[in-house]
């Protein structure tokens, strides 16, 4: 994986890097845990929307692998849009070191407004030749996001109804969870961990591993 995210440094300039904590709930769950979330700052960022999002890897799953097998390097390439709009596509490199994480988002290989497998076969067609690895539309992974922010300046998402789809069979598939994440520059852990997180102490919840790709692609393709 190292010698990947070399590649992308060099073509692109990353965002500086954040830290992501998530907290994996039962369906249905997140609407307490929200209320909580404004009681004690949190307030709303944007409008919730609906984010789909389409995940590439090889034959090996490797990218997947990697996440399971809590690899320090860590790459999802992906392709993403909001509330349906095609129009306003971005393919991604999610990257990962250790908790650190970074970002590429790019929209400059679409020059016109086409349809979602013609825009997914020109993504895979630029993946494969930019990565030299041969790589294929895995899952594709859709769901409603709340955007919440801290006066402290850390961030919060809330996903539920969340769905997959492989490509092989044209059948959404419910996951049975859903997402809390905080967002934040690196320099906001200790306040995060010694400060924002212990007043959580009463809450049944706990710090989780959780990557919606993985789960999908471990639901689907361990049946």
């Amino acid at each position: 994986m190292f010698s990947l995210i070399d590649k992308i440094e060099k073509k692109y300039e990353f965002i500086k890097p954040r830290i992501e904590r998530k907290i994996k709930v039962n369906n249905h769950n997140l609407i307490l845990f929200k209320n909580y979330f404004y009681n004690i700052g949190f307030v709303k960022q944007f409008p919730d929307q609906d984010i789909e999002s389409v995940y590439f890897d090889d034959s090996n799953l490797s990218f997947a692998r990697s996440n399971i097998n809590g690899e320090f390097y860590r790459i999802k390439p992906r392709i993403r849009w909001y509330d349906n709009d095609l129009s306003k596509i971005n393919y991604e490199f999610k990257i990962k070191k250790g908790f650190n994480g970074f970002k590429v988002v790019s929209n400059d290989i679409y020059s016109q407004s086409l349809k979602k497998n013609e825009l997914i076969n020109i993504t895979k067609k630029f993946f494969n030749n930019f990565l030299k690895i041969n790589l294929h539309e895995t899952v594709s992974i859709k769901y409603k996001r709340s955007y919440l922010k801290h006066p402290s300046g850390i961030r919060l998402t809330l996903d539920k109804d969340l769905h997959y789809r492989s490509p092989k069979i044209n059948l959404n598939k419910s996951m049975k969870f859903e997402v809390i994440e905080f967002k934040y520059p690196t320099n906001k852990d200790n306040f995060f961990r010694e400060v924002l997180f212990k007043s959580f102490a009463k809450l049944p919840i706990r710090l989780t591993k959780c990557s919606k790709y993985v789960e999908a692609v471990t639901s689907e393709y361990s049946n």
